[in-house]
């Protein structure tokens, strides 16, 4: 026995419940598997906030080995607001706190974790 079909009436109850947001400006969207990945290039993403947030990708995929380059994240910036954060949160001198966030590329889980575990 499976479930029976949603009625019009319900179907639009539950449209209403569901959020769509186009995002703007996104260059490309990666699909990293252990030994490829698919780069969409230039792809349209859209937002879908039902209860959880699910993204929607349109676009034209290029499979490609993963290589040491691409396996890289670019470099994020060290804020002076992360730092103050950092610092507040482990007790740790600005110093520390820069040394952190760039050691783990500016990941704030990550840096407080590396400076309370220390």
């Amino acid at each position: 026995m499976g479930k029976r079909p949603l009625s019009p009436r319900e179907l639009k109850k539950l449209q209403g419940k569901m959020k769509t947001v186009e995002l703007n400006g996104v260059e490309e969207v990666i699909i990293r598997f252990k030994n490829k990945e698919i780069a969409i290039p230039n792809p349209t993403v859209s937002k879908i906030t039902f209860g959880e947030e699910m993204y929607q990708v349109i676009g034209q995929g290029i499979e490609r080995p993963i290589t040491a380059d691409s396996q890289k994240l670019p470099e994020r910036k060290v804020s002076e607001e992360d730092i103050k954060l950092i610092m507040a949160q482990t007790g740790a001198s600005k110093s520390e706190a820069q040394k952190a966030l760039e050691e783990e590329n500016g990941d704030l889980a990550g840096a407080i974790v590396r400076l309370k575990t220390k």
